[in-house]
């Protein structure tokens, strides 16, 4: 059966969706697991999981605020290779009318910059008992590795790459854009590891978690046709959205948050933030998360998603309409604060 596109009309933009051939769905290294949740408890106890006092804050200056390359700049996990119907920049994936959605909760910082935790985010969806996929920047695991390690154990969580110091990708050199990608790769890697290393772990559980991050979300929301390439080159779906919820506006309230949530269409992929900058998502999921169980919709994961159907792909990568985050390039520079 012969790959084929079709042209859909979105309002006033024109996607394709790009229907997989028979039995070629996503399974390029795509987890059949994202952690253990015996493996979690052993390593974690209940007070380590809490949210502390102030790590929500993000701050310029301070320890972690600046950060040298990492040591270790390429993954030792050899890249997989994305099959050409997941090239592009995809927005939501073809479910038909299937009640589910994938959560993209987008966690990085730059390099003057010290990024937080969520913890209302994460306590809420722990609760809940709901997946998502946390994109999170390399850097941000450097100088959070307690918090990586147990959403890396934690299987509700899909951890997703959000480049290094959440680079504009459609400003960076080819050299800078493969520095992003490679050099978080290779830090899941580590943070990995280091779980691997505890004596917690030794009793087993760690067979569940991916040995490689599986899909990619670029910062800004941007890229060009070079770096949209690179990262799928990587063997990385680059996951955008569907949903914005526009958390990182402080007049953002909690019920306009909650409101975008409540309109999600099946198939649908959200983006937020759960790195401090998301100012009132975690009330947001209080109210919205017990509606949508009710209204008996699915939470996946960002690979579960892609294996459920057939990705909505763009060529450009945009918020809601291409070229509506060109200011970016002009606000940010290469964006990643150095």
């Amino acid at each position: 059966m012969k790959n084929f596109k079709i042209l859909m009309a979105f309002g006033c933009i024109n996607l394709l969706a790009v229907p997989a051939t028979a039995g070629q769905v996503w399974t390029n290294f795509a987890p059949k697991s994202h952690g253990s949740k015996s493996l979690l408890e052993k390593c974690f106890s209940p007070s380590d999981l809490a949210g502390k006092k102030g790590e929500k804050l993000t701050r310029k200056r301070g320890a972690g605020a600046y950060l040298k390359p990492p040591e270790i700049k390429r993954p030792k996990i050899s890249p997989a290779k994305l099959l050409p119907d997941y090239y592009g920049s995809i927005r939501s994936v073809d479910v038909g009318n299937k009640k589910v959605m994938a959560l993209g909760f987008d966690i990085g910082e730059q390099n003057n910059d010290f990024a937080g935790y969520d913890a209302e985010i994460i306590d809420t969806l722990r609760k809940y008992n709901i997946k998502a996929t946390m994109y999170v920047g390399g850097k941000w695991m450097a100088t959070h590795p307690e918090r990586a390690r147990q959403m890396i154990a934690d299987p509700l969580f899909e951890m997703g790459n959000h480049a290094w110091t959440h680079g504009n990708f459609r400003v960076l050199g080819k050299t800078e854009v493969e520095d992003q990608i490679w050099f978080t790769q290779a830090e899941y890697e580590k943070q990995r590891a280091e779980l691997s290393a505890l004596d917690c772990a030794k009793a087993g559980g760690m067979s569940a978690i991916p040995k490689r991050i599986p899909t990619f979300r670029f910062p800004y929301g941007t890229c060009n046709a070079r770096s949209l390439k690179q990262v799928n080159d990587a063997g990385l779906p680059a996951v955008q959205w569907s949903v914005v919820t526009a958390d990182p506006s402080r007049g953002q309230s909690p019920k306009a948050i909650a409101r975008a949530l409540l309109r999600v269409k099946p198939g649908g992929i959200v983006v937020a933030h759960a790195n401090g900058r998301g100012w009132n998502t975690g009330k947001a999921l209080k109210i919205a998360i017990p509606r949508l169980i009710k209204q008996g919709w699915e939470f996946v994961t960002a690979s579960e998603l892609l294996a459920m159907g057939k990705p909505v792909i763009a060529k450009t990568c945009y918020e809601n309409r291409p070229g509506d985050n060109k200011r970016y390039d002009w606000i940010f520079g290469k964006g990643t604060g150095e």
